[in-house]
């Protein structure tokens, strides 16, 4: 499986697009929160990471029962490796929160995701904390949490959602999708039948998908085939368990 690829399936393009918008929009007038938000499997994670890497974003996940403290910790070991800055992690929490501010002040093209982030929806001082950075920054911060996170926001007081400035859900996987998701990524080639039914087992998720791509190659090495059809396969791809 062809596993650097990021693949530019629907969820990709609308995902690019808005945050396009986000680092275009005019930064002393907007802040840079953007929500991108679907149901476990769809490739966020994937997306977000692929991106970060290959554009010199920061990227990390929040754990869920990190502390203010070891959130603020975890971003600043990220910011001083993207800024090659010798300086040490230690001080108050305070201290550390004051150090973030001053990097993200100095540094306006710093564009950070932030994976997990409902846990921020359960502690309000991680959330308030990500708030005043951006208040304070002209920096991007990307949140990428589950379908409910919109809804989650739109519950807490005014002052966290309104800071939101981009929105992006990403939805189940078409067949056009899976088709071209195949097509680019697995090793091996297939039948129209065998992409319909891997779409109607996978209920349009990206990681079901994944494990029926690896499941093909498999049996194209098995079989030493280089090009499948659904016919001469059927009754081994059928026990895939999606």
């Amino acid at each position: 499986m062809k596993t650097h690829q990021l693949v530019e399936i629907e969820n990709v393009k609308n995902a690019n697009k808005a945050l396009k918008n986000l680092l275009e929009r005019t930064r002393s007038e907007i802040v840079g929160l953007g929500l991108f938000y679907g149901k476990a499997g769809l490739g966020k994670t994937r997306w977000a990471f692929k991106t970060a890497l290959e554009n010199g974003y920061v990227y990390m996940r929040l754990e869920c029962n990190a502390t203010v403290r070891d959130f603020l910790c975890s971003l600043l070991c990220k910011l001083l490796h993207i800024t090659n800055s010798n300086q040490e992690i230690k001080g108050s929490k305070n201290e550390i929160y004051l150090q973030i501010l001053d990097i993200l002040q100095r540094n306006k093209n710093i564009t950070i995701f932030l994976d997990e982030s409902d846990y921020a929806f359960q502690n309000r001082k991680i959330l308030s904390t990500i708030r005043d950075f951006v208040d304070m920054s002209l920096v991007s911060f990307v949140l990428i949490a589950m379908e409910q996170a919109k809804d989650k926001l739109r519950s807490l007081p005014k002052q966290y959602y309104d800071r939101v400035n981009c929105y992006c859900m990403f939805n189940s996987l078409s067949l056009s999708d899976v088709e071209k998701l195949v097509n680019e990524v697995c090793e091996v080639s297939v039948d129209h039948e065998i992409l319909k039914y891997i779409f109607s087992q996978s209920n349009g998720t990206m990681r079901v998908i994944c494990k029926f791509i690896e499941a093909i190659e498999k049996i194209g090495k098995r079989l030493k085939k280089s090009e499948l059809i659904f016919e001469e396969i059927k009754d081994i791809i059928t026990k895939v368990e999606g």
